[in-house]
């Protein structure tokens, strides 16, 4: 397994896993958005990482830990060491979601 870390500004997370599963051909969907939401607010209340799979057609680990006072999450995926191609656009979907404002009601067109 390989893993990225660092972070995520919040209002940026939703677009992030929506890519990140876009990537992996996994159907992320409200109830997985709402499992992220319920992990935040955990993380607020003393418990430190939010751990869930996406699982497509390979299976990527996303944890995510809160910043209150900035507004930010820490976040953490994991992911197969045997798909070099899944690094580098994990890599690049990051890059984008750390350097745009997103609307944190993003969606994707069907």
């Amino acid at each position: 397994m390989e893993q990225l870390e660092g972070w995520l500004k919040r209002d940026n997370l939703k677009g992030f896993l929506l890519m990140v599963s876009e990537v992996i051909e996994y159907r992320f969907d409200d109830s997985d958005w709402d499992a992220f939401q319920a992990g935040l607010d955990s993380s607020n209340q003393g418990s430190s990482w939010f751990d869930y799979p996406l699982v497509g057609r390979v299976s990527v680990r996303v944890e995510i830990s809160r910043f209150d006072e900035e507004g930010d999450v820490d976040i953490k995926v994991s992911l197969p060491a045997d798909e070099p191609c899944l690094l580098g656009q994990i890599r690049a979907v990051w890059m984008v979601f750390n350097r745009l404002d997103v609307s944190p009601d993003v969606q994707l067109i069907d």
